[in-house]
């Protein structure tokens, strides 16, 4: 079995692009996979989504404060959305990300409780969560989940083969291919390397 964390920015068109081929992967292989998706965020993200934006065409009239607090939220709501089932949670991530990724909506609570009800959330429970401290927490430890996994670049995949749990597998900015040539490595052989960055094709 497979464990495997994809580290990806709440807004990032790379990051999406990157989640559909991981889901489309997994969704063709036989070998099981605890799949997460964690999302992270600092300053450097925002910076990297305002540099895609204009090369994209498209002014940025939000702040850093302002844009680092919306997209907090999107992480909150998902975190929120989560708590229903893993894949509520995911079916929510992947609608917000095409509204505001795609469609270019602006987010707002309002946008986040619409989609939550499209994938059949309890909106009152979702209320709650998405202003808890629980939510909040998570959000930390996801932080340092990246941090102590030496994610420096989003999207990265850390792959873990259960197996072997001492041995990880970091992989940044992949696609298909990739992600199915790591997957098939035997991670056993690689004990001496804990994490490696093999080649984007």
């Amino acid at each position: 079995m497979l464990e495997t964390y994809l580290f990806i920015s709440p807004w990032g068109d790379e990051c999406f692009h990157c989640e559909k081929e991981t889901i489309r992967y997994f969704k063709n292989v036989n070998e099981k996979v605890d799949f997460k998706v964690i999302p992270v965020l600092n300053m450097r993200i925002i910076q990297r989504y305002i540099h895609r934006q204009k090369e994209h065409g498209f002014d940025v009239v939000a702040d850093y404060n302002t844009l680092f607090e919306e997209m907090y939220q999107t992480v909150l709501d998902y975190k929120a959305a989560c708590y229903q089932g893993r894949q509520k949670g995911r079916k929510f991530l992947v609608n917000i990300q095409e509204a505001i990724i795609n469609e270019h909506q602006t987010y707002s609570k309002q946008l986040g409780t619409d989609i939550a009800k499209e994938v059949g959330i309890d909106l009152e429970c979702f209320e709650h969560d998405r202003r808890s401290s629980l939510a909040q927490k998570e959000f930390k430890l996801d932080q340092q989940l990246s941090q102590e996994m030496s994610v420096d670049t989003v999207p990265a995949s850390v792959i873990f083969n259960l197996k072997d749990e001492e041995c990880g597998v970091l992989i940044d900015h992949y696609d298909y291919n990739t992600l199915a040539s790591v997957c098939q490595l035997k991670l056993k052989d690689l004990e001496q390397q804990q994490y490696f960055e093999p080649h984007v094709l």
